[in-house]
């Protein structure tokens, strides 16, 4: 899929008629508060030999500011993730895991030495000290600082990793495999703390909790299964997102809710401390739900329908939606993140554009956000609200200058 900037008109097009399977990647803002999971149809990704990223602000859309992000890499493939403090961010491109400032668009140190095989997911820790990668040859972290391995590649799981998480005070990290396994480690010591069994099939995301207590993770099996994270205990039965497959998963930043949707159009709630259903579920307008994000501090829920290309805000407390549906966009939302303070929300689409909405109102903040030659997998924002970063099938990651509202 293209996107024509100047007449803003979309087009698709197909890559000698290939498809390919793949991995969408939603983050989540200050910290691991939601993910995505399932696999879902991708076209091809196409191959640029550069990393570009163009700075653009809302207060004078479509103008471009710089194009500095240079790096001899064959394609970023969607995987993108944000230090927490706005400052850096990472890629990965094949095998090569690279950091870049997201002020001045250059490369901070070396591509990270040594990695091996296909990269699937990759997470700062909360201080943005570490990084961890997770690939086909397991997980391995890093001192983002000088680079350099900060402790022995984590041995344990019997074929790939999927997925990477932290717990929110830095002292557990959680993965996730085609092993069907999660497995809990100490990321100082890298030692193995719990293995955590009881998926049938490979396990494709793991979320935790934000105090850190619990943690969620999604399988191949269609199920999401609750732990606590201090004993590697399970939480009830498995909860059955039907029908398959489970394409998000993620907490409420209080912790009472476990949200989950799949290929319906209803997203499923629970108490994570019991796991028993919370509530009924909520309707989407269409299904799948490829998406779903919360926000930090107004109960704010967003949901992204794939059918009708709508995205939908609820208010988590009466269970209503806040806003009328979200229309706009000309393809599926793979990626939304709300700001902060909650007053905005960042879409990404398959048509290519980013689009920011006043969740008060439910209208458009500003002129949708265009640049991207393709499908727009990832977001993140900054926990300042001024820097967003994206990630496409263009083999492009940009980072955009937004200016917040008042009070954000």
């Amino acid at each position: 899929m293209t996107i024509n900037g100047k007449q803003r008109s979309v087009r698709t097009t197909r890559a000698a008629g290939r498809r390919r399977t793949g991995r969408v990647a939603v983050f989540a803002v200050a910290g691991a508060l939601g993910l995505t999971t399932g696999t879902v149809p991708q076209p091809a990704f196409a191959q640029t030999p550069e990393l570009v990223a163009q700075r653009w602000t809302t207060r004078a859309p479509g103008a471009a500011a710089d194009a500095r992000l240079r790096g001899v890499v064959p394609g970023v493939n969607g995987r993108v993730t944000l230090r927490r403090d706005g400052k850096v961010f990472a890629t990965v491109s094949e095998a090569t895991v690279r950091q870049w400032s997201a002020t001045t668009g250059r490369p901070v140190g070396a591509a990270l030495p040594g990695i091996v095989g296909a990269v699937h997911a990759l997470e700062y820790g909360p201080d943005g000290s570490r990084l961890a990668v997770a690939g086909d040859s397991g997980v391995s972290l890093w001192d983002a600082v000088t680079g350099q391995r900060s402790v022995a590649t984590l041995a344990g799981h019997a074929g790939a990793v999927r997925s990477v998480a932290f717990s929110a005070d830095g002292r557990l990290m959680a993965t996730a495999g085609d092993d069907a396994t999660v497995r809990l480690w100490d990321p100082d010591s890298g030692r193995l703390v719990h293995t955590l069994i009881g998926h049938v099939g490979a396990v494709r995301n793991v979320v935790f909790s934000r105090d850190g207590k619990r943690l969620a993770s999604a399988g191949a099996d269609n199920t999401v299964r609750l732990w606590r994270a201090a004993t590697g205990l399970p939480i009830g039965a498995a909860l059955t997102v039907s029908p398959g497959p489970v394409y998000a998963t993620s907490f409420s930043p209080d912790g009472r809710l476990l949200a989950a949707s799949g290929g319906g159009n209803l997203v499923r709630l629970w108490n994570p401390a019991t796991g028993e259903p919370a509530g009924e579920p909520l309707t989407a307008s269409s299904g799948p739900v490829y998406g779903l994000t919360f926000s930090l501090g107004q109960k704010l829920l967003a949901t992204s329908s794939g059918a009708d290309n709508t995205v939908q805000v609820w208010n988590t407390t009466t269970r209503l939606q806040a806003t009328a549906p979200l229309t706009g966009h000309a393809g599926p939302v793979r990626a939304m993140r709300f700001s902060q303070g909650g007053d905005l929300l960042a879409t990404g689409s398959d048509d290519g554009t980013v689009r920011l909405w006043d969740t008060a109102t439910g209208s458009l903040a500003d002129a949708p956000l265009t640049g991207h030659d393709g499908p727009v997998w990832a977001l993140r924002i900054s926990r300042n609200g001024k820097r967003l970063v994206t990630a496409a099938a263009d083999d492009k990651v940009r980072v955009w200058r937004v200016a917040p509202k008042t009070g954000s």
